[in-house]
């Protein structure tokens, strides 16, 4: 097309990123501290190189000689694959496995695409021997990464549970996460089998069309919650506006905080159900009687406190018990009584200033 090598499918999904990237932009600039839309934006970044590179290169009519043409359009190939399971990592909470941290995976693929691309295709001149010299590791690199990602994506589908909007929510991410690493495994597939472009490139970028259609989910889930937080807020306002004088008696006070003691002591907060309503019940007093005291005596909001004695307990325990250390996030959350992995890390963010995994690996090198 335009007379270069670029099919139409190309540049047709090249056209749509680019409406994406102006769209993005505008939405990470009015959030600028939000990591979710800046790593969004580095994928649609990479992901436009990617198609650019792999559409116009190699053509004998560019100044650059075929051979660094090629090297540069594998390279970026290289870099738009990597970059997307970095993406994954960090969007789904998945934690690195042992053998697939995404620095391991960058050094394999880089020092493969040098002893086995760039130093045969130099010597040899041959494209077709060095790509299947290449292709050899990122195949089994590609098989064993979602063979190991997606045994754990379909596990995290099945513990959860599909009651209400937040579990269909997360439901869908997971899905999306699954396919958009199986249309990512084929990229390697594809490029063994020969360079067919018009296959290649809506095969390999439907995973990012994928995680586009996620990313608005994400958006609107994320919006509306932010929308009923603003309203409770409001909410919450004017009940306090209303109610300046309001006062709990002495002994109910007292009361409310011995049972919370008793409580804690038999770690009743691990529970995932546990809402501000079923111990109110249990402590035979009401929500909102309970809510001042916790916010009075505790310093907190209800889910603050929970949380709270969720991660110190936490911490506890992975200090005492080193088989927990080797627990994914996934399944450390549940055994605290998180639903999700995803709202285990930012509670544990929110209490320690770490993520969960950052805190275990240096317990790991600490107890070494």
């Amino acid at each position: 097309m335009f007379n270069t090598e670029m099919h139409v499918s190309t540049f047709v999904i090249l056209v749509l990123q680019s409406l994406v990237l102006f769209s993005q932009l505008l939405f990470f600039l009015s959030r600028p501290n939000d990591n979710s839309r800046l790593r969004f934006l580095i994928l649609t970044i990479t992901y436009i190189l990617y198609n650019l590179f792999s559409g116009i290169f190699p053509d004998n009519r560019f100044s650059l000689s075929i051979y660094y043409q090629n090297i540069v359009a594998y390279l970026v190939g290289i870099i738009v694959a990597v970059y997307f399971i970095y993406y994954i990592y960090k969007e789904f909470n998945i934690y690195p496995f042992k053998h697939f941290r995404v620095r391991t995976l960058f050094l394999v693929l880089i020092v493969s695409f040098i002893s086995f691309f760039i130093v045969p295709y130099y010597f040899t001149e041959n494209l077709s021997l060095s790509r299947k010299l290449f292709i050899i590791t990122p195949l089994f690199v590609s098989f064993a990464f979602f063979y190991q990602v997606g045994k754990e994506l379909i596990e995290i589908y099945k513990t959860s549970s599909y009651q209400n909007d937040k579990n269909r929510y997360y439901k869908t991410r997971i899905l999306a996460g699954y396919l958009g690493l199986f249309s990512l495994s084929l990229m390697p597939v594809i490029v063994a089998i020969g360079d067919y472009q018009s296959i290649e490139q809506p095969i390999v970028n439907s995973g990012y069309m994928i995680m586009t259609v996620t990313y608005i989910i994400d958006l609107v889930y994320k919006s509306r919650i932010e929308s009923k937080v603003l309203f409770n807020l409001n909410q919450k306002l004017t009940d306090t506006k209303n109610n300046k004088n309001f006062k709990i008696p002495e002994e109910v006070t007292q009361k409310i905080l011995d049972d919370l003691k008793k409580f804690e002591a038999k770690e009743l907060f691990l529970k995932n159900d546990i809402n501000i309503r079923s111990l109110s019940k249990k402590i035979n007093t009401n929500t909102k009687y309970l809510s001042k005291t916790i916010n009075d005596y505790k310093n907190r909001n209800f889910n603050g406190y929970i949380n709270k004695l969720r991660i110190d307990y936490t911490i506890k325990i992975l200090n005492e018990n080193p088989k927990l250390r080797n627990y994914t996030i996934v399944h450390l959350s549940q055994e605290v009584g998180f639903n999700n992995a995803e709202a285990f890390s930012r509670a544990f963010h929110n209490v320690t200033g770490k993520k969960p995994s950052v805190y275990i690996k240096e317990l790991l090198a600490e107890k070494a």
